[in-house]
């Protein structure tokens, strides 16, 4: 998993817990209605955003993303809302089970291209969200002194977050293939799948499909110079596409070619059984170590 995706889940959790422990150590200062209106938001906006993450992780498996969804925004709603009383228990439940079913449709609804700008976009919001739920709570109850409870630092601190958040790199390396996601030493086993290209190597760098049936090749490149991948005498029946979106392709010979922050793709059948290496035919990558193993199994 890319470490943007760790550090979207690790946020997430660290921001639900610090606004809990403050719910917790702030109780005896908290009306009912007040604490509702944490509870359901705090339940809402987490179900909401982990729903986004684990139904496009979960993709096409609706419902065991919508379970898991559920269980953590209703976890984290009953939680928030326990410190308070049980009309705050019930509002975080609700609200929790409310986010959590959304997410989950939304995360696995969304078109592949855009899950990875999604889950960002959520992400973000739900900071945002936080920050607001906290600074009501400051004004509530907490008035707290400490400089970094300042809403201009928080807001500074938000926007230099968003600039280093947005450098990490890809959040979801395979939208497609995460559906079926094997990902044991090194293989994705998938009919669809995303190879990533950067200098000098090709991730995943082992993949098995199945013959006989339609499978999709993504090349992204994530390097800062241009790559290229072919597969080496594997003869296929490639699905006519935009002129656009695949390089030329002869011979049935499979050849997609990017520049950095390029995608293209390829959509192929093959009925022949083997082992075929895929490379990067441009001068000195593959003595680089740009190389890989397609497995063509019956």
């Amino acid at each position: 998993m890319p470490i943007s995706l760790y550090v979207t889940v690790i946020g997430i959790f660290i921001l639900t817990i610090w606004i809990i422990w403050n719910i917790i150590n702030h109780r005896n200062k908290i009306t009912v209605m007040t604490g509702m209106m944490i509870s359901m938001v705090l339940g809402m906006v987490v179900g909401l955003t982990i729903g986004v993450i684990i139904g496009v992780l979960l993709s096409e498996d609706l419902f065991s993303s919508t379970l898991w969804a559920i269980i953590i925004g209703i976890s984290v709603g009953f939680v928030a809302g326990l410190p308070i009383g049980l009309m705050a228990v019930l509002d975080g439940i609700l609200a929790g089970l409310m986010g959590g079913m959304m997410g989950a449709m939304l995360g696995d609804m969304i078109a592949p291209e855009h899950q990875e700008t999604l889950i960002k976009v959520m992400f973000l919001l739900f900071i945002g969200i936080v920050i607001i739920l906290y600074q009501m709570m400051q004004q509530e109850f907490i008035k707290s002194k400490s400089m970094v409870s300042h809403p201009v630092v928080m807001i500074v601190l938000f926007v230099v977050f968003i600039v280093g958040y947005n450098q990490m790199g890809t959040l979801i390396p395979s939208a497609d293939s995460l559906n079926n996601d094997n990902h044991q030493h090194g293989m994705r086993r998938t009919n669809n799948f995303v190879v990533q290209a950067e200098e000098y190597t090709f991730l995943p760098s082992d993949i098995e499909i199945k013959a006989g049936e339609m499978a999709t090749i993504i090349l992204e490149n994530t390097g800062e110079t241009e790559h290229d991948l072919e597969i080496i005498g594997m003869e296929a029946e490639i699905e006519e596409q935009p002129s656009s979106n695949n390089h030329t392709h002869t011979n049935n010979q499979i050849h997609l070619h990017t520049y950095p922050g390029e995608r293209k793709e390829v959509s192929f059948t093959t009925n022949t059984p083997g082992t075929y290496r895929y490379i990067c035919t441009l001068p000195g990558h593959e003595e680089s170590g740009m190389t890989g193993m397609i497995d063509i199994i019956p």
